[in-house]
């Protein structure tokens, strides 16, 4: 099966970009991923002085992630791919989004060539950042050495305080966290909606429609977060409209082991052709572990069970 691949937006090296034609921006820096209660705070900050100031509200991030680029994962990682970032960027009201390239050039910059940068090509007037935050050459920039930078170079800086869940501070990571335990409940929580995984219904073995099971297998970003190997309950938005759908993430144990895990719906009430389409999964409630079936029929009847499960879930949602 091949793999999704195409970044849909600009990701633009940081020295070839020239200044943008904006005046006193509010601006945040930031890798965003998943952009999460903690991230919607401060552009909720963010876009109300930039409001009431009748200035621009920009969000700097960066591709790929620092993490990521350092440490060469070859496996999902991502809670949001750069495209979807942006799009939830911008649906909080965000003017502009920059997406810089994460190169070893910009990770070698200090952060007072940064920021020095980026006020020449934003014309920044005030930067909003997380408590914990910090940029530049091995994270140098913590937030007394930012607000030195800012007092040289005419911008305010400001700082907003966490958000919590459960007593722990919302973070990515925590997230993620989250993600491999298969608490996608808890993910939700944190993010503010449902966890999502998009991509293209694709050909599989075509097991699933032999044996009256037909499922909808997701060519889906290989660099996306994955949620825990297992059966969730998951809502579907398709070109066909809103559906309800059981998700199996897993190596199909049953009739053979793969490598590594496959995504394939079963969605409920539905038997229209959907190859080629576009869907996006909406993470709700985990159902069970996926497990090894004696047969067709002893793994037909445990559907049975997880289609009872789902709308169980679905009606309390």
């Amino acid at each position: 099966m091949n793999s999704i691949t195409d970044i849909h937006i600009p990701v633009i090296d940081f020295f070839d970009l020239t200044p943008l034609p904006l005046t006193a921006s509010i601006a945040t820096i930031g890798n965003f991923d998943g952009v999460h209660l903690g991230h919607q705070a401060i552009i909720a900050q963010m876009v109300e002085e930039g409001r009431s100031q009748g200035k621009p509200v920009v969000a700097v991030t960066l591709y790929p992630n620092p993490f990521d680029f350092f440490n060469s994962q070859s496996k999902g990682f991502y809670l949001t791919s750069p495209e979807e970032k942006e799009i939830q960027l911008l649906s909080l009201g965000v003017d502009q989004v920059i997406t810089f390239a994460f190169n070893q050039d910009l990770a070698n910059l200090s952060a007072s060539d940064f920021l020095k940068g980026l006020k020449e090509k934003i014309d920044l007037s005030l930067l909003v950042i997380g408590r914990d935050y910090a940029l530049g050459k091995n994270r140098e920039g913590t937030l007394p050495v930012i607000q030195a930078i800012g007092k040289e170079l005419s911008f305010q800086v400001e700082m907003i305080q966490s958000v919590k869940f459960c007593k722990q501070e919302i973070s990515s990571t925590s997230i993620r966290q989250r993600l491999d335990e298969g608490d996608v409940a808890d993910a939700a929580r944190m993010l503010g909606r449902a966890y999502t995984i998009s991509g293209v219904v694709v050909h599989g073995s075509d097991r699933g429609s032999r044996i009256g099971l037909p499922t909808a297998n997701l060519l889906h970003w290989p660099k996306k977060k994955l949620p825990a190997v297992g059966v969730y309950a998951t809502r579907v938005d398709s070109p066909k409209g809103p559906l309800l759908g059981i998700t199996n993430i897993g190596f199909r144990p049953t009739f053979e082991q793969q490598e590594s895990p496959n995504i394939e719906t079963y969605i409920l009430d539905f038997d229209d052709n959907i190859y080629g389409e576009k869907l996006t999964l909406h993470f709700i409630q985990k159902i069970r572990d996926e497990r090894k079936f004696e047969g067709v029929e002893s793994l037909l009847d445990q559907i049975e069970h997880d289609k009872t499960t789902a709308r169980r879930i679905f009606e309390n949602d």
